[in-house]
C-alpha cells in the first residue's frame, strides 16, 4: 500500500488461535487442580475470559488482576471446588508451550516482512508471546515485539502507541497500519491515534459499533491483496 512503511499486528487470535490453545491449557489446569473437564467447562472459561479482557481493554482491570480472580470465577459459575490460584498458574505454565497458528499467519507475517517493517503488538506477557511465536515458527519475521507487560500500557491506550513509535525508528502514525481481531483494543487504539486499521473478523460478527476499521477481512488471505 502506497506510503506505508510499518505494520503493527496482534497475536492471539489474529496470529495464534487463542481459543484453541487455551482449550489445551484449561484442560491441563482441570486436571492439575483434580476437576473433570469438558467443552461445558471450556464454554465458560471463554466466556468469563472474553469479559474479563473487556475490562482490561476499557481499563476496569489489570492483567494481574484478572490473574487473581479469572478462575475464581469459572469455577463459581461452574459451582467447583478447587484451587483456582492453581488453576491458573498451571493454566499460564501450559500456555506457554503451546502455540497454534491461525490459517495463513504465517505465509502472511513472511509476505508482510519482505514489503514492510513488522511489529508484534499485544496485551500479554512478554516471555510467553516470543516462545509461542518461535514454537510457531514466526518470531524471525519480526522487527520488535511491543508486549503490554514490558511496555507497562495496554492497548488501546495513548501511551501503549507512543511507546511503539518511540522505537520505531521515525515512522508516523500515517505510515502505519494496525492488524488485529478487537475492535476496542486494536482498531479503536489505532484509530484514536491516527493508524489506519485492518480488523480480522474472523468470527464473521457484525459490527454494530460505532468504531469503523479502514479495512475488514475474515481471513488473513484477503490482507495480502491489501497490503
Amino acid at each position: 500500500m502506497k506510503g506505508i512503511k510499518a505494520i503493527l499486528i496482534d497475536i492471539d487470535n489474529t496470529l495464534l488461535d487463542f481459543y484453541e490453545s487455551a482449550k489445551y491449557a484449561v484442560g491441563v489446569a482441570f486436571g492439575k487442580v483434580g476437576l473433570d473437564y469438558n467443552e461445558h467447562c471450556f464454554k465458560v472459561f471463554t466466556e468469563q475470559n472474553d469479559l474479563l479482557w473487556q475490562k482490561i481493554e476499557c481499563g476496569e482491570l489489570t492483567r494481574q488482576g484478572l490473574h487473581q480472580i479469572r478462575f475464581k470465577i469459572i469455577f463459581d459459575v461452574l459451582n467447583l471446588n478447587g484451587n483456582d490460584l492453581k488453576a491458573e498458574e498451571e493454566f499460564r505454565k501450559a500456555l506457554f508451550n503451546v502455540a497454534v497458528a491461525v490459517d495463513g499467519a504465517k505465509d502472511l507475517v513472511e509476505h508482510l516482512a519482505k514489503k514492510y517493517k513488522l511489529y508484534c503488538a499485544s496485551n500479554a506477557i512478554y516471555n510467553q508471546q516470543i516462545n509461542r511465536l518461535k514454537l510457531a515458527g514466526m518470531h524471525d519475521n519480526f522487527e520488535d515485539f511491543f508486549i503490554s507487560e514490558r511496555i507497562g500500557y495496554q492497548k488501546p491506550t495513548k501511551e501503549f502507541f507512543d511507546y511503539c513509535f518511540s522505537q520505531m525508528g521515525g515512522i508516523c502514525p500515517s505510515e502505519t497500519i494496525m492488524i488485529g481481531d478487537s475492535l476496542t483494543a486494536d482498531i479503536t487504539g489505532a484509530k484514536k491515534y491516527g493508524i489506519k486499521s485492518i480488523w480480522y473478523n474472523h468470527l464473521k460478527k457484525e459490527n454494530d459499533s460505532d468504531i469503523f476499521p479502514d479495512f475488514s477481512v475474515d481471513s488473513l488471505s484477503q490482507i495480502k491483496k491489501i497490503l
